[in-house]
């Protein structure tokens, strides 16, 4: 059987001869134009993308399979990736059959299969007006076309992630709850605070300019006591540390510098402090406590309570559901064999969400896309109803690499399958409707970095937080590296000096299959594309991570 595959960028050509086959019978064709409408609305293209190696190599062998049961002498299949205007090309299909009959079965059941199993994908519709005509390049598979044109800058990913995700609903909770979430509200002073005078020591509270040196006491306040009075010089009441004081242009004398004598006091040490909280020091009522963004610390829900916000608008607790794959993964209490290793992956997404209030799934997903539907099948709602959705691994271009067919058949829209970055670059993310989903690229290196970059990144906007930031230090010492084409996220060891400055110490890695790093980095060093070895002190770009933020 002949098979001719291509993959292009540049139009398909409207009429394409048969392959010559020794044969005589039927040649039939199919070709795909773009329509005006997409979804209900008017588009002026289409976006294509496709691993074109895994692409040609799908389409061969589905058309070997196919072949079994209606016999093939040819075919011949272009797709057209990149952006592709109305009314043109974007597939043309044509095979050859002893019979027509079996040309047409072949066609169909190749139709029926090609959208399931091939990773060529829409990527997106350009509304009327978008397009604008691009230079044409016609390439086979292999060649630089599809897969560098779907890689995504560092930036331009971050951007797309910020982009296409929007903070869920806000919910009240209990203020016991509400640790670690996302305030959604300015919350203000509903009274000054503190809302009296107070005293900050026990003592006597006596007037401010009283000058005499005995005092006769004139009454006992404790901390719950109300009980105004206006004083008279040589008066004095006794007070307990956080009772409200019976009236103003008072000063409370710490009962360390009194010597009493029944009901008599005499002072002893004078001191300038007047050992007075004001009503409305810290804040006037109507004044802001808290702003919406902030993080809810211990701090912070004191502060709340203070305030009687018993019941916080903050962000949701999130559902996410992370899935495992690889047969070669094993459990950490079992003991490998040659070929397998233990899951790390499970534990280290585990540990890193645990600085967010979310609910987390896991589960382990076989390396057969069937079985793998029917697992996941197995798990709804959850899946069905997760705001974040992981999958660890089959997120490159092996044979058994189904990632993104996965969150596809689960209805999302893949935005970016590939990221130029180091390590992390098989990075999926799709988004449906409000909820997110990532394609995690297997090694546990990488996971690290790309959940850094990008998986805290969502959940920022989920939950409406503050978003990663890259800040600016000094590399402690030299980072001994080799020039590259993608940008590198360095793990690197974070410490401040005593003058203040964020020193970075590289960490040593191999690949993106190290974990022994891990433990120690707190940082991501920015290392530009091509840029080879950075000296001790260069300047450099760094993302804190999780551990650093105490996020």
């Amino acid at each position: 059987m002949e098979i001719e595959i291509q993959l292009t960028n540049g139009p398909i050509a409207e009429t394409i001869p048969p392959p010559r086959f020794g044969l005589a019978g039927a040649w039939l064709e199919f070709r795909g134009i773009i329509r005006g409408e997409e979804g209900g609305q008017k588009i002026s293209a289409l976006e294509y993308e496709a691993y074109p190696e895994m692409a040609a190599r799908e389409i061969r062998r589905l058309l070997q399979e196919i072949s079994a049961r209606h016999p093939c002498l040819a075919a011949k299949v272009i797709h057209r990736v990149g952006v592709i205007p109305v009314g043109e090309t974007a597939i043309c299909i044509g095979v050859a059959s002893p019979h027509r009959s079996e040309a047409i079965a072949l066609l169909t059941e190749f139709m029926d299969r090609l959208k399931q199993d091939v990773p060529i994908w829409k990527r997106r519709p350009l509304p009327v007006g978008a397009w604008q005509s691009q230079p044409q390049h016609v390439g086979n598979v292999g060649r630089a076309t599809a897969g560098t044109a779907a890689l995504r800058s560092l930036d331009e990913a971050i951007s797309e992630i910020i982009s296409r995700c929007q903070p869920l609903a806000a919910v009240r909770v209990p203020l016991a709850e509400s640790f670690g979430h996302i305030l959604r509200e300015t919350v203000c002073a509903p009274e000054d605070l503190p809302p009296f005078d107070r005293s900050t020591r026990d003592g006597y509270s006596i007037l401010k300019n009283d000058e005499s040196e005995n005092f006769q006491i004139v009454d006992t306040l404790h901390a719950a006591d109300w009980k105004p009075r206006q004083l008279k010089p040589g008066e004095a009441v006794r007070v307990a540390t956080g009772t409200s004081l019976p009236c103003e242009n008072l000063r409370v004398v710490m009962q360390e510098n009194v010597e009493r004598t029944g009901d008599q006091i005499r002072i002893v040490r004078r001191e300038t402090a007047v050992n007075i909280s004001f009503r409305g020091e810290d804040l006037r009522a109507g004044e802001p406590l808290l702003h919406t963004g902030v993080k809810l610390d211990s701090g912070a829900l004191a502060l709340l309570a203070t305030a009687g916000s018993a019941n916080p608008l903050v962000s949701p607790r999130l559902r996410i559901v992370h899935f495992t794959t690889g047969e070669e993964i094993i459990p950490p209490d079992q003991t490998p064999m040659p070929g397998q290793i233990r899951d790390s992956n499970s534990f280290l997404i585990r540990g890193l969400l645990q600085n967010y209030p979310c609910e987390v799934e896991q589960a382990h997903l076989p390396e057969d896309f069937e079985q793998a539907k029917s697992q996941i099948g197995n798990r709804q709602p959850a899946t069905g109803n997760a705001d974040l959705l992981l999958v660890s691994g089959g997120a490159s271009v092996g044979e058994k690499d189904f990632t993104r067919q996965l969150l596809e058949m689960l209805g999302f829209e893949i935005v970016f399958s590939q990221i130029n970055l180091r390590p992390g670059r098989p990075l999926i993310f799709g988004v449906n409707g409000s909820r997110v989903a990532f394609g995690l690229p297997g090694n546990p290196l990488s996971h690290f970095v790309c959940f850094h970059l990008a998986v805290t990144t969502v959940l920022a906007r989920l939950t409406g937080g503050e978003l990663p930031e890259f800040l600016r230090g000094q590399l402690a010492e030299k980072l001994d590296d080799k020039p590259c084409p993608r940008e590198t996220l360095w793990p690197a060891k974070l410490a401040i000096s005593s003058d203040a400055t964020a020193r970075l110490h590289p960490l040593a890695w191999a690949n993106s299959g190290n974990v022994a790093c891990l433990a120690s980095a707190n940082a991501l060093v920015r290392v530009p594309a091509n840029s080879g070895p950075l000296e001790q002190f260069a300047g450099v770009d760094f993302l804190p991570v999780a551990a650093m933020l105490g996020a």
